[in-house]
């Protein structure tokens, strides 16, 4: 189908995507640690704010100090896009770590840390467009199946409603049934993977790409590296055509 897309920020993947993820929509990324989830996040948010869109980023596992750290190793410095507003990061990550510091000083332990998402999701401004959600693993930690559910609903609601193409970030180690649920309710899913080669032994990073509504999908796993200048898509039928290119003179 012929819908409007926002570019990925990896030109391979957006050759993939027929131009990108779908606009104003949720798409889910999962992958276990160090898989390249929030990497692949870092690009699109770059992308965006290069082309002149409002993000927002809201961090839950991790400091602004560090994501921005991590983003410079792979050459993507943000600061001038934080310093002319057109990316903001919610510090969900430091406002958690105060509670949890407080909650042990009172004695009072850490069941009310529960942190209500959705009115942070509410708070977003209007005229935000791209939103980076990294990541669901505590929504799902503090939450009951039926509650992880109902939350993750009306956060996708509320962003759909907002106009905002949105990525949820999730770790493989959540529950099934949760990750169902996320993939359930996305308008996409992309699955980060680490693996090791049976023939070389070497490690080896794939992307697999289950579900894009309105997209043509070939599902194939796409091999990845992660470089110093971000992730880099090996093509997809790279073996075949290495073979056909040695076997060229003989054929």
């Amino acid at each position: 189908m012929n819908i409007n897309r926002v570019p990925t920020g990896i030109k391979e993947l957006d050759g993939i995507l027929e131009g990108g993820y779908p606009l104003q929509q949720g798409i889910l990324i999962s992958g276990p640690p160090g898989s390249g989830k929030t990497i692949l996040a870092t690009h699109f948010l770059y992308k965006s704010c290069k082309d002149g869109k409002k993000c927002m980023l809201m961090l839950t596992h991790v400091n602004v100090e560090s994501f921005l750290e991590q983003a410079l190793s792979i050459g993507i410095d943000f600061q001038a896009c934080i310093d002319k507003g057109s990316l903001f990061i919610k510090k969900a990550f430091e406002t958690r770590t105060n509670k949890i510091y407080n909650a042990a000083r009172h004695g009072t332990g850490i069941g009310f840390l529960e942190k209500d998402c959705v009115q942070n999701v509410q708070d977003i401004p209007d005229d935000v467009e791209i939103v980076v959600i990294d990541n669901l693993d505590m929504l799902s930690l503090y939450h009951s199946t039926e509650e992880f559910a109902d939350k993750f609903f009306t956060i996708n609601d509320i962003l759909f409603a907002k106009k905002c193409t949105t990525l949820f970030l999730i770790g493989h180690e959540e529950s099934r049934v949760k990750h169902a649920i996320a993939q359930h309710t996305s308008f996409g899913n992309i699955e980060l993977f680490m693996d090791r080669d049976p023939i070389t032994g070497k490690g080896m990073r794939q992307m697999y790409i289950p579900k894009m509504r309105c997209t043509y999908l070939s599902l194939e796993p796409l091999n990845f590296k992660i470089t110093h200048e971000g992730i880099k898509i090996e093509k997809i039928f790279q073996r075949d055509e290495m073979i056909k290119g040695a076997l060229g003179p003989l054929l």
